[in-house]
């Protein structure tokens, strides 16, 4: 219940935000450019976030690795799609993928920008050699009857948009085409997300990752549902360590 309370609200909060930045957004590749030189990891930003959020993991990462931004759609300079759904985010990472990379590189996706990332890793395996979702739940948190009483809250005139960001953010289930994610996968979680009390069974099939065949749960403590902006350096000590053993004898489990 605390799982579900918690997410709720950092939902509401990035809701919020997400709308007000609607109206005009000018049209814009998803990629938005690159900083350093190694081995490729794109960074995948939250609903109601952007870029920035990514940058104190960045700046670490790109010591020894390429590390590319990509925008959702309706984020900063990227359009939002009409309806906006998961399919849509997916091929707009696909194409910055394909434009910024010529070789399968480490995906990492924060929250429903994790959700993304994983649609993308199941539709073009070819193209991501690991995954790291990052305070990601595989499996909806929220019911659908629960997410429509929550819409039911807000004034009409915002209702459309509110409800295909949250038919995205809060109902998505992936839990059964996450056996197919072939791929390493490391699910880089908060405390609250993964209580301290919890073993890693319980919280990975809570949170949709019990199907997975190769996956890893690493919990950061100290720090909240944005773990980029609270533990950056740790963080990328997580990203860096997974991207540089995910060719060989990375042990998963």
């Amino acid at each position: 219940m605390l799982r579900r309370l918690a997410i709720a609200a950092v939902a509401l909060a990035l809701v919020f935000l997400i709308v007000r930045a609607l109206p005009t957004p000018p049209p814009s590749s998803a990629a938005l450019g690159s900083m350093g030189h190694g081995p490729t990891v794109v960074l995948v930003h939250g609903l109601g976030s952007d870029y920035d959020d990514w940058l104190p993991v960045a700046r670490d990462l790109a010591r020894d690795h390429r590390v590319v931004f990509v925008e959702l759609p309706g984020h900063g300079l990227a359009p939002m799609t009409t309806p906006f759904a998961l399919e849509q985010a997916t091929l707009a990472l696909d194409r910055a993928i394909a434009e910024q990379a010529h070789e399968p590189v480490v995906l990492v996706g924060h929250s429903v920008g994790g959700l993304v990332a994983a649609a993308e890793a199941l539709r073009a395996p070819e193209r991501v050699r690991g995954l790291v979702l990052v305070e990601t739940a595989l499996a909806p948190q929220l019911s659908r009857a629960e997410a429509d009483t929550l819409l039911a809250q807000f004034d009409r005139d915002w209702e459309g948009t509110l409800h295909a960001v949250y038919s995205s953010a809060l109902t998505t289930d992936l839990t059964a085409e996450a056996a197919g994610l072939a791929m390493p996968v490391l699910a880089v979680l908060a405390p609250r997300s993964w209580e301290a009390t919890e073993t890693w069974a319980h919280a990975a099939q809570a949170l949709g990752y019990a199907r997975i065949p190769r996956v890893r749960g690493v919990r950061i403590e100290n720090c909240g549902h944005f773990v980029m902006l609270d533990r950056p350096r740790r963080l990328a000590e997580a990203i860096r360590r997974f991207a540089s053993n995910v060719d060989g004898a990375y042990a998963l489990r």
